[in-house]
């Protein structure tokens, strides 16, 4: 991820995988390096209300995983905030 990406992502979420538009950032780059960013549902689809507050995981185009936890939910951009490493 080095200390940005943007791009296009899944969000995975117990059975549901959601196509999201990513925007991740990150101020260091060691193993154990906080990040956040927001994501956005592609199309008309949403992230539910039920997801707030929930860790979900968060794969990057070129196969890339992170943990996440989604810090709000509903239409546009969603914050999310990263647990453990970024996305390797």
């Amino acid at each position: 991820m080095e200390n940005f990406y943007r791009g296009p992502a899944t969000l995975l979420t117990g059975a549901a995988e959601v196509p999201v538009d990513a925007a991740l950032f990150t101020e260091d780059t060691g193993p154990e390096t906080a990040w956040s960013g927001t994501v956005r549902p592609m199309g008309e689809r949403r992230l539910w209300v039920e997801l707030e507050g929930d860790t979900a995981r968060l794969r990057l185009s070129d196969g890339r995983m992170g943990r996440v936890t989604v810090l709000g939910s509903g239409w546009g951009p969603v914050e999310v905030s990263g647990e453990g490493p970024v996305p390797s």
